[in-house]
């Protein structure tokens, strides 16, 4: 027998908003977390055999299982445990990492200002993560640590401009996209004169920043990102419950007990996190956070609970799909993951554009 929705159970239907009571049975949702789970070790498995050097399952467990001292399968050859294990194995996990970061940060920005146009690219914030990343490498060293933490700080403040800028926008969601993309241009611009203008060597490059890549994962790398990733995931899913309430209007919130400020500065601190660590490592790649969390609304609800859930799985399947896309299709030619992204979300952000203006976006 299914439950009702939380927010429902415990202020009833009539309360809510259509767009928080959608009638989804708690055993659909399961179904699909199961089935989006199950879909993000195929993703990574399909993306561990193909490339220019192809490697079966049973290469794949045998190179991983000897790495972790249990040895099955037969030995697998000195190039394919150097590809599986040095190269393509931490860019799929780096790929999974960055795509729950991304699309969960979404979730959080599209729960927070109550716009379902937010995006982590969209809204600037990741440029503002990007420069605090570059700015980070320059003054310490161009590794991931300092471009992590970099980052974060750059995400961090833009998401404090934003956040006084919505205060005057919040009835108009295009109106802050146009803002933040405004915004997101002249950090952008920041982030290339600084590249440019630095002399020292490993810094990405331009490209590398505006349209994001995987092609220089490492285990450190991945580390360091996925780390601060779990940080911030787990303070974005701590307000779950008030970022429903949220959604009935600041005020309604308010009355029903929710500290508004205390949830709204906690929630963008774990989005900094993780959209700086998701930069820092990958560069900006947009629309990752537009797409997945309407996809993933249509098929377990606008509680915030499962919504992020089901947007960490289903943006670690579409990066790691987008990323196998970006380095197979032009072979032996690499085309940047964000691209890809941009190329399917693209068009699905001018579909809610046209939506909003005609009020049929809420």
């Amino acid at each position: 027998m299914s439950r009702p929705d939380p927010t429902t159970e415990a202020f009833g239907e009539t309360h809510l908003a259509p767009e928080h009571f959608t009638g989804i049975p708690i055993g659909r949702r399961r179904a699909v977390l199961i089935v989006l789970a199950i879909g993000v070790v195929v993703a990574a498995a399909i993306s561990l055999a193909v490339g220019a050097v192809s490697t079966s399952v049973s290469e794949i467990v045998s190179v991983v299982s000897r790495r972790l001292g249990v040895g099955l399968g037969p030995e697998p050859s000195t190039q394919v445990d150097a590809v599986l294990w040095g190269i393509r194995l931490p860019r799929v996990l780096l790929g999974l990492a960055v795509g729950t970061a991304l699309a969960v940060a979404g979730t959080a920005l599209q729960g927070v200002f109550r716009n379902p146009l937010a995006d982590p690219q969209l809204l600037a914030v990741g440029p503002g993560a990007a420069v605090g990343a570059v700015l980070a490498m320059l003054i310490f060293e161009p590794t991931p640590l300092p471009a992590v933490v970099g980052g974060s700080i750059g995400a961090l403040a833009t998401a404090a401009v934003l956040e006084r800028i919505a205060d005057r926008s919040a009835a108009d969601p295009a109106r802050l996209v146009l803002i933040g993309v405004a915004l997101g241009a002249v950090l952008t611009a920041v982030v290339g004169v600084a590249v440019l203008a630095a002399d020292r060597a490993g810094i990405p490059s331009v490209d590398f920043w505006i349209l994001g890549s995987l092609a220089g994962a490492t285990w450190r790398a991945f580390a360091v990102a996925t780390a601060v990733v779990a940080v911030g995931v787990a303070l974005i899913a701590s307000s779950a419950r008030a970022l429903d309430l949220m959604g009935l209007g600041e005020s309604e919130a308010r009355h029903l007990g929710v500290d508004v400020d205390a949830v709204r500065r906690r929630t963008m601190a774990g989005t900094a996190l993780v959209v700086g660590a998701a930069v820092g490592v990958a560069g900006v790649i947009g629309f990752v956070g537009l797409l997945i969390p309407h996809v993933m609304r249509r098929w377990v609800g606008s509680s915030h609970a499962w919504l992020i859930a089901a947007s960490a799985l289903g943006g670690a399947i579409f990066l790691s799909v987008a990323d196998l896309l970006a380095r197979t299709v032009a072979s032996p030619t690499e085309i940047p993951v964000g691209l890809v992204t941009t190329l399917v979300g693209g068009p699905f952000f001018l579909w809610l554009l046209a939506r909003s203006g005609r009020g049929g976006v809420s």
